[in-house]
């Protein structure tokens, strides 16, 4: 008799749940139906008690295709942004440290967390890296987990009501992220799948930080840069990979207490409210000073995931290529320097 995975009916279960959340998403023209529905069914669904589960073993394959995504937005015309995004890049590290500064007191000082907590809520790395570091400085996992995962769910809500606000984007019912599967070439579909996993299982050899998205992301790069490749992966593979993001960050607030989730929840959308308009005036001075899309710099500092700003910019029609090398280096400056830091607190 085959063995089923133990997680599986839950695995199923929430699977059901977030394309309930696209479907209502999409009926009711919500923008990004596909990676807020799901994020917010699931989220709802967690907080009210219901056992709700994730899996690594989805989300990695979902991330390949993200990072091919990016890397197909490589092309010989970014070359001519180099010094564009130079100037944006050497602003990253100042941001990081004026985001600290207003962060960790208002964790510590205002929300009352312990210094380890307090400074692990502030950085904005990805979720298993803070998660790892604070556990081992000693902070409160449970807080640090939701307060993380708060930041991610806000920035992806906040940002696009924004963009729509203040930049007059529209967000369509429909809204095309590439070309359906039927309008691809059978090469190129070939070497789509190539670069994801091929990409993908070098990286993890190689053991790159970030292997999922990074591998993928610099093989599909190389083939675009060379003409071997000119589409994104298809619509269909996309819709897929926004509902798998959208469930695994609303799975996070499975397993903690209400009471928890409301204390460090309300402390990260403040955070995020504070933070989102330090990101607002960076990019506005950058756009100015260097001549660039306001629209690229918003989305390359806004403090969301790589993966969710990624969509977003692949959605609006921004440079995916440009904000994803912002939101690299960001996490690589954060998980390099996070660490150091911390022992001077």
């Amino acid at each position: 008799m085959i063995k089923l995975p133990s997680k599986l009916p839950n695995l199923l279960l929430t699977l059901l749940i977030g394309i309930v959340g696209g479907i209502g998403a999409e009926q009711l023209a919500v923008p990004l139906p596909w990676l807020l529905g799901p994020l917010a069914t699931t989220a709802i669904t967690s907080v009210a008690g219901i056992k709700t589960s994730s899996s690594k073993h989805v989300l990695a394959p979902a991330r390949t295709f993200l990072g091919v995504a990016i890397g197909a937005s490589f092309t010989p015309a970014l070359l001519e942004r180099i010094d564009e995004m130079a100037f944006s890049l050497a602003f990253i590290p100042i941001y990081l440290a004026v985001l600290a500064l207003i962060g960790f007191p208002f964790f510590h000082r205002i929300c009352k967390f312990d210094k380890p907590t307090a400074y692990y809520s502030t950085m904005p790395g990805g979720l298993p890296d803070m998660i790892a570091f604070g556990a081992a400085a000693g902070a409160d996992v449970r807080v640090l987990s939701i307060v993380q995962a708060t930041r991610a769910f806000a920035v992806v809500v906040i940002l696009p009501l924004f963009l729509s606000l203040a930049l007059g984007i529209e967000f369509s019912r429909g809204q095309s992220v590439g070309s359906h599967w039927a309008d691809i070439p059978l090469r190129e579909e070939l070497l789509i799948q190539t670069c994801a996993f091929g990409g993908w299982f070098i990286a993890g050899i190689l053991r790159i930080k970030g292997a999922t998205i990074i591998g993928p992301m610099l093989a599909a790069a190389v083939m675009s840069m060379t003409g071997l490749i000119s589409h994104r992966p298809p619509v269909e593979i996309m819709i897929i990979a926004q509902l798998i993001v959208g469930i695994s960050i609303g799975c996070r607030y499975a397993g903690s207490d209400r009471r928890t989730i409301m204390i460090a929840a309300g402390a990260a959308v403040g955070f995020c409210i504070l933070i989102f308009m330090l990101a607002a005036t960076f990019a506005g001075m950058i756009s100015v000073f260097g001549n660039i899309d306001f629209l690229d710099t918003i989305l390359a500092y806004a403090p969301g995931g790589q993966a969710e700003m990624t969509l977003l910019a692949i959605i609006v029609g921004a440079d995916a290529a440009f904000v994803s090398l912002h939101h690299v280096c960001r996490v690589f400056i954060v998980v390099i320097g996070a660490p150091i830091a911390q022992r001077y607190l």
